[in-house]
């Protein structure tokens, strides 16, 4: 086989096919079942929902990325993690936040350029970082954006006056926005570093992962 062919093959196992997505997809799954879960657990306590409840989801989701990242090594993974989820928020009525989490998972895939970034545990732990800044901040985008839409949507889900002045007194206030995006990023790294032991001892050794 030629120089250009092994060239032109290698780079088309790079790109991100049907199967890929779909296992991107199939950890998203998981993602958005988690998100489900500790919203309504922590929605009683204002504090834990608005500082608090980004930063759990991403700690608790960390793992799920990094089997997808590991598994394959692939730039795109965030693109299309980005796209998906802008997606499920646009069928929920915030079109908006497509193009938002679009922006957010391009800058984690400028943070991973490079050759098998997505098996380094340090450049994944940046890249989950500021997807997790990005989520933390894409949670005042719908107030900005849609106050009226945002209010109908919260209070049918069961949001109380509590939760909507916090979340006011939140946004106005930058040194409340720097604590929560602080509280989300410790617990994204914590995150990280937790799924790359499970990966050490689990995934790796059963083959899942490279």
């Amino acid at each position: 086989m030629s120089k250009n062919q092994k060239s032109t093959v290698e780079g088309a196992k790079k790109k991100i096919t049907i199967r890929d997505i779909m296992t991107i997809a199939a950890m998203m799954v998981l993602t958005l079942i988690v998100s489900g879960v500790t919203g309504p657990l922590t929605l009683p306590v204002p504090f834990l929902y608005l500082y608090v409840c980004a930063g759990l989801q991403m700690f608790l989701c960390a793992t799920f990325y990094l089997v997808v990242a590991n598994r394959l090594n692939k730039h795109g993974i965030f693109l299309v993690w980005g796209v998906v989820y802008g997606l499920i928020l646009g069928l929920s009525g915030y079109l908006f936040l497509l193009p938002y989490f679009v922006g957010v998972a391009a800058i984690c895939e400028a943070a991973m350029i490079g050759k098998n970034t997505y098996r380094s545990p340090l450049r994944n732990t940046i890249g989950w970082s500021i997807w997790g800044l990005g989520m933390i901040i894409g949670n005042a985008v719908p107030i900005w954006a849609a106050w009226d839409s945002y209010v109908a949507q919260a209070s049918a889900s069961g949001f109380s006056q509590e939760v909507f002045d916090m979340q006011i007194n939140m946004l106005s206030d930058p040194w409340h926005m720097i604590l929560a995006c602080a509280i989300t990023l410790a617990l994204a790294v914590l995150g990280c570093l937790f799924g790359n032991r499970i990966l050490r001892r689990h995934f790796k050794k059963a083959g899942i992962v490279g």
